[in-house]
């Protein structure tokens, strides 16, 4: 596979190659299989995917529940797949949708588990990455406990964020307020009780989530 600088660019940032010796990288990356899909194309769906972690290449990528509903948006250096690549089930619990021409790289369970053993540094990088998925489930879990405002705002925010823990409101706030059936004045109250509590820094448009900013 051949990769051009970019792409090579975005591989060494990614999570899990971080620790990896950066002499070694461009043959480990090389190992790989890359797949092109054109917009609107499937990359997976709940019950056609391969046991393997994805990482975007180029492009982005739209992932939604089964009801058909956004849950986050991927772009270069994103990846998906990592629940599933070990697991018993034969479904994918989401999809995977191309919302641009883009080009993901693949890593397979074997191929995962043959650098995991030959970079023990790798494995707990994958440790990590998943140990946030699961903060950020909690967090989630925690949304849906309470109806308040705040609640659903913080909700909405956390459904939205990138994986630097950022959400880009490129709706507009009086947008965001009628999606959430709330006022405007409510929504900004909310917004500033998050940011009190720590839990966001609002800039403009951008949202970071504190405790997910890399």
């Amino acid at each position: 596979m051949t990769l051009d600088a970019k792409q090579i660019e975005v591989l060494n940032n990614c999570f899990l190659f971080r620790a990896l010796p950066e002499g070694e990288r461009e043959k480990i990356f090389s190992s790989f299989c890359e797949q092109s899909y054109k917009k609107s194309e499937s990359i997976f769906t709940q019950h056609s995917f391969i046991k393997s972690l994805g990482i975007i290449l180029e492009g982005e990528a739209a992932v939604y529940n089964e009801s058909g509903a956004l849950l986050n948006t991927l772009k270069p250096g994103s990846c998906f797949g990592a629940a599933a690549l070990f697991s018993q089930t034969n479904e994918y619990v989401t999809s995977v949708i191309a919302k641009k021409q883009s080009r993901v790289l693949f890593i397979s369970d074997k191929e995962l588990k043959e650098l995991f053993i030959k970079y023990p540094e790798a494995a707990l990088s994958y440790i990590e990455f998943l140990s946030g998925r699961i903060q950020f489930l909690n967090r989630k879990i925690d949304s849906y406990t309470s109806p308040s405002i705040e609640n659903a705002v913080w909700s909405w925010l956390i459904s939205h964020e990138d994986d630097g823990g950022v959400v880009h409101v490129a709706m507009g706030y009086a947008a965001l307020a009628r999606a959430l059936s709330v006022g405007r004045a409510s929504l900004y109250r909310a917004l500033t009780e998050l940011q009190n509590e720590g839990k966001i820094v609002k800039n403009g448009a951008d949202i970071f989530i504190c405790d997910r900013i890399k």
